[in-house]
């Protein structure tokens, strides 16, 4: 091993040493904690001037051309006094790195541009150690520079379709499945579950839930990622979530403020558009945003979507637009934690705007920190557009300032989870997501009372290929065991793979086979988007009754076949098909 490599095999090992010390000696993960004498110091500014509230109020709502109310600027002390306009730029910023460890390259980055956080993402993960070595590595470097401690290091931890951690840790089931239990106590016990996983590697911030009211069933990029159509539903399972994330020491961001669950657009590649005026976000996607405040949710993660019929936006998208962040979030509901935007190198954005432009907006728009992370070159501009605004007097410094205080707030919370973390036991983590996973399962319709199978009966099993269907999915692209699985019970299954939207041949000659069947098992994968799956339903259900399992969004389930036995499942995990498979056998 060369020399470079073993050092810094040797500083990783070192790192993990102490976070398994402290974490053995029930501390949680190892935190730099800022001396009491530091956290009670006035801020002041980089001309060593004590900030004055009122003067600042004023300045930050003319800048957002509001009446801001005077709860919408947040007292308090920031965490280091005199540091300069660049380093508080750059600290309301969150990129991402492009390796598997925090390296010379990452350090040097940093030193650079010592950015408030990062964002990890599936290409920074390949195992466990590999990530408890990178997160180490992050907190060490970012120890080296002075940056606040605990660091922000934050994941799309969401569960189902959207689980970085299940190669190597239990599946936690998504949103939608965990709403078929019908208890937000099933929610409260996800998020605790994901919660410790986090707690576990040192990840203090999950960018998670999605408290989006997914009205419009051809959403492409919710689905079932939220918990449902119904915004009390939303409400009272993504609450529970948050308190379950919080007793196991992890901080929380309720996302995509004002909702994203009524566009039919992807705002990874195309900016969408709502036509929802104020008042029907008021009566419905705002709620469970209105009870994630009032659980204690520590950040709000704005959407990119524009509102053509809510004219104070004035064009601009949420995630930039001094209405709905300042006015709407900050002023009207009351949240006074850390709003955020969502990660504007997405297509919305960065096809909309220069990124000199984007920063200054979205400042401007009341968001304390921007995420950014994926290009070095687009964020330096972002930063640099931020720090010219100010400098022209187009930001008042104080609106930096203000948002220097709020992050000072949410580091002293995310210790204080920390410290007070009551996390599930590791040993117990396989067993309570299996057990999770098995409720989540639900019969919809027998009519024809094909279940439970009969052991002495030939069955064909028609499975789609699973796919990831947008860039905030990371569903397994490999075969499903559901054969193997009923197989091993005794039964005689024939596996058939289909597309997700088989034509008239490949039905055709479906159809042709099924002859000997007793029945024909198939699972649903988006019918209701890709239709050739429903007229395949309805063909075979006409010639065999049909056992349909729902393994994606909910709404296949109406559209299929009154005489089909119907089961939802909304998730094809390891754990779900184990479950899928007991049900078709035992019926329990």
């Amino acid at each position: 091993m060369p020399g470079a490599e073993r050092k810094a095999a040797k500083e990783t090992a070192e790192c993990k040493a102490r976070v398994d010390a402290e974490r053995q000696a029930g501390k949680g993960p190892v935190w730099q904690v800022n001396e009491p004498d530091d956290e009670e110091k006035d801020w002041v500014d980089t001309n060593g001037q004590k900030d004055n509230e009122d003067s600042e109020q004023k300045a930050v709502g003319e800048a957002a051309g509001l009446k801001v109310k005077e709860t919408a600027v947040i007292p308090g002390k920031a965490a280091e006094p005199r540091l300069s306009l660049e380093q508080k730029v750059a600290r309301m910023c969150i990129t991402g790195l492009p390796s598997r460890e925090a390296d010379a390259a990452y350090l040097e980055r940093l030193t650079q541009q010592p950015v408030g956080g990062i964002g990890l993402f599936p290409h920074n993960i390949s195992g466990e150690e590999q990530l408890r070595g990178l997160v180490c590595g992050v907190k060490d470097a970012a120890g080296k520079l002075g940056l606040p401690s605990p660091y922000y290091i934050s994941i799309d931890e969401e569960g189902g379709t959207l689980a970085n951690l299940k190669a190597f840790f239990p599946h936690v089931p998504g949103n939608r499945a965990v709403k078929l239990t019908g208890d937000p106590e099933a929610a409260y016990l996800q998020g605790k579950l994901i919660g410790s996983q986090l707690q576990e590697l040192g990840i203090p911030m999950n960018w998670a839930p999605v408290l989006d009211v997914n009205t419009n069933i051809r959403n492409p990029v919710v689905g079932v990622r939220s918990y449902g159509e119904e915004p009390v539903c939303v409400a009272a399972f993504g609450s529970a979530y948050i308190r379950g994330l919080h007793e196991a020491g992890i901080a929380a961001t309720a996302k995509h403020f004002p909702g994203h669950g009524q566009v039919d657009g992807d705002s990874h590649f195309e900016l969408p558009s709502c036509s929802l005026t104020l008042e029907e976000l008021r009566s419905g996607p705002l709620l469970p945003f209105a009870a994630a405040i009032e659980a204690g949710c520590d950040a709000v993660m704005m959407a990119h979507i524009v509102f053509p019929e809510i004219p104070q936006s004035e064009g601009l998208p949420a995630s930039l637009s001094p209405f709905f962040a300042a006015q709407l979030l900050r002023g009207e509901m009351g949240f006074e934690g850390v709003i955020c935007t969502d990660d504007v190198e997405m297509g919305a954005i960065k096809n909309s705007y220069p990124p000199e432009r984007i920063g200054e907006l979205a400042v401007l728009a009341g968001n304390d920190l921007i995420l950014m992370c994926h290009t070095p070159d687009f964020q330096d501009r972002v930063i640099r557009g931020i720090v010219e605004a100010v400098r022209a007097g187009r930001i008042p410094e104080a609106r930096i300032d203000e948002s220097m205080r709020r992050l000072t707030r949410l580091h002293r919370r995310m210790e204080e989870y920390a410290q007070q973390s009551r996390p599930i036991p590791r040993t117990e983590w396989a067993r309570e997501a299996a057990e999770l996973t098995r409720r989540t399962l639900t019969l919809l319709a027998d009519p024809l009372g094909l279940l439970p199978l009969k052991p002495q009966a030939r069955y064909t099993l028609l499975l789609p290929q699973p796919e990831r269907l947008t860039l905030a999915d990371n569903t397994d692209s490999g075969e499903l065991s559901l054969g193997r699985l009923l197989s091993e019970q005794g039964l005689d299954i024939t596996v058939r793979m289909i597309p997700n939207d088989p034509g008239a041949e490949v039905i055709s000659a479906l159809a042709a086979e099924i002859e000997e069947d007793e029945a024909v098992i198939m699972g649903t994968w988006n019918a209701h988007i890709f239709t050739g799956q429903l007229v395949l339903a309805d063909v075979l259900a006409r010639k065999k009754p049909l056992i349909a399992a729902v393994l994606r969004n909910p709404y296949d389930a109406g559209l299929l076949p009154g005489s089909a036995t119907v089961i939802a499942v909304c998730n094809t995990s390891t754990y779900a098909l184990k479950a899928l498979a007991d049900m078709l056998y035992r019926l329990n």
